[in-house]
């Protein structure tokens, strides 16, 4: 296996996919591969199977798409900050952080409010193991199979035009709408980012900005810094940690030579601490770092980009629109101690976030 640390040999793999292939790169308990899957995600396909995918999901995370949905993103993080008082203690990561992303995708995708909580434990379960997902595991087969007749449900009613599950079923664009297993496994990839990668951006965000308390003091005086707030957690603390590819030819990388079938590592957090890109202060989170310094690779690169990353940032940038709002005085509790969650490979926050509001 190679590590790779610095931020242009990062680049440089993850936009060289005809060297560094994406196939088989997730772990799955006993060595599943794609192919004991239902369908093969996106993130482990090559083009032209990933262009030709990546094309039909993507209208679902156009500018315009994801602008429609701020008054559902709102009204669900209204609803959870209702429920908390000036001055009560709280904890960010189970409390608001796993509560905003779960709701929203759930909504996004069209599925029934009735559902969320089962929805909610299935997806806890999976998050606490991800990446290495057993593909018998109860909770894994019992979401696939409930995102299979959900699937099923809307392909066989009239198309409604509400929900990713119904625009998959009905495509708009005149091509054949995505197999059940095509659509369950796509679902399930969107559900998991939105329990994993976007309740770690919005715990590690509000970590940052509370651990030095500067920080959101200039907030609460500038709310047009609120986009470089998220912009520089996104760097300085990136939920997602590494990716991971499959050399198909030789090649050297800073003088280490790669063979055909080698393993690499692309960390995308060292990538976004290199000082060659980033500067001397490039260990800090800094309000006032320039626009332009580098490439942040904190939902990756290339044509892996995540999709869903317009919709995480607005979800942060709600959720620190209404704290800052509702609870100016929002602060670390007394003897707070950041502690790494345990058990996560892949991604990187905080186990708790205990607060004062």
């Amino acid at each position: 296996m190679h590590f790779l640390t610095l931020h242009d040999d990062v680049r440089d793999v993850l936009t060289t996919h005809e060297v560094y292939s994406s196939v088989d790169n997730f772990a799955l308990e006993g060595g599943a591969k794609t192919a004991d899957l239902p369908a093969a995600p996106i993130t482990m396909l090559d083009p032209p199977d990933h262009t030709a995918l990546r094309a039909r999901l993507r209208r679902w995370f156009a500018p315009a798409v994801i602008r429609k949905q701020e008054p559902r993103v709102r009204d669900i993080v209204t609803d959870v900050l209702d429920a908390w008082q000036p001055g009560q203690r709280a904890e960010i990561y189970h409390d608001l952080a796993r509560q905003v992303p779960t709701r929203v995708v759930y909504a996004f995708l069209g599925l029934p409010e009735e559902d969320w909580d089962r929805l909610h434990q299935w997806a806890d379960a999976i998050d606490d193991v991800v990446p290495i997902v057993p593909i018998d595991m109860p909770e894994f087969v019992a979401l696939c199979r409930y995102l299979g007749e959900q699937f099923a449900a809307q392909a066989a009613a009239p198309a409604t035009g509400d929900g990713v599950l119904d625009g998959l079923a009905h495509p708009a664009d005149g091509q054949p709408p995505l197999t059940p297993a095509e659509a369950v496994i796509h679902a399930f990839q969107l559900i998991v980012a939105a329990t994993d990668t976007t309740a770690s951006l919005i715990t590690n965000l509000l970590h940052e900005l509370l651990a030095d308390r500067s920080h959101w003091e200039r907030l609460l005086a500038d709310r047009s810094l609120i986009p470089t707030a998220i912009e520089e957690s996104l760097r300085h603390d990136a939920p997602l940690q590494y990716v991971l590819r499959t050399a198909t030819q030789e090649r050297e990388i800073s003088g280490c030579p790669v063979k055909p079938g080698d393993r690499l590592a692309a960390s995308l957090q060292s990538a976004n601490w290199d000082d060659r890109a980033w500067g001397a202060d490039a260990a800090d989170y800094s309000l006032d770092r320039p626009a332009g310094q580098a490439t942040p690779m904190a939902f990756g690169y290339g044509i892996h980009t995540c999709l869903g990353a317009p919709l995480a940032r607005l979800q942060s940038r709600v959720v620190l629109e209404q704290l800052l709002e509702r609870f100016p005085e929002l602060r670390l509790a007394p003897g707070y101690r950041r502690e790494p969650a345990p058990g996560l490979v892949m991604v990187r926050r905080p186990a708790r976030l205990d607060v004062v509001l």
